[in-house]
Formats: C-alpha cells, sequence, structure tokens
C-alpha cells in the first residue's frame, strides 16, 4: 500500500508498507477480466456480497490460492470482489 501526503497540492511525502508488491491494482483488473467484468463492475458486485471472503491482510497479489480456494468452495464473484476490497483496507489498517 503507498500513502500519499498531498500540501496545497504538492506531494510532501509517500509512505510505502514494507510488504507492498505496488500491484493491488494490476492484480484486482486482471482477476476481473479473467471472470469477463470491467473493473467498475466487478468492484459493484462487491457492494452487495452476502459472505465476503476471508482473504486476509496480506497483499492481493499473494492470495489467489485462497480465492481459487474459495472458488471451489462456491464463492461467486460478488463474494471474492468483497473479500479483496476488506483485503486492501485491512492491509492498509494493519501495515502502513
Amino acid at each position: 500500500m503507498k500513502c500519499i501526503y498531498v500540501n496545497n497540492g504538492l506531494i510532501n511525502k509517500i509512505i510505502l508498507n514494507e510488504a507492498c508488491s505496488s500491484g493491488c491494482e494490476s492484480f484486482i483488473q486482471n482477476f476481473a477480466q479473467s471472470l469477463n467484468y470491467t473493473v467498475q463492475d466487478f468492484a459493484k458486485l462487491g457492494l452487495f456480497a452476502k459472505r465476503p471472503v476471508d482473504l486476509g491482510s496480506r497483499c492481493t497479489v499473494f492470495m489467489n490460492s485462497k480465492i481459487k480456494q474459495a472458488q471451489k468452495e462456491g464463492a461467486d464473484a460478488g463474494d471474492i470482489s468483497a473479500g479483496l476490497s476488506y483485503s486492501v483496507v485491512k492491509n492498509l489498517c494493519t501495515k502502513l
């Protein structure tokens, strides 16, 4: 995760957590496309998820195996989308 501090329209500080691979956005986009969704539509599915998948707080790039297991257990695209959203926030809160 990256945190960019802006002061008067200028970047004055950037914090990067130690576990960041800078790949969350790319991973989510590629995953959405693999399910034939745009990122926007994939994100909207997560808003209405009944059972978000608990993917922990690791970087999303390293969650592929957990996602595949969740799919085998019947998780739908919305549950995965919501789980990824929660994971990004958990990663931010616990590692930055």
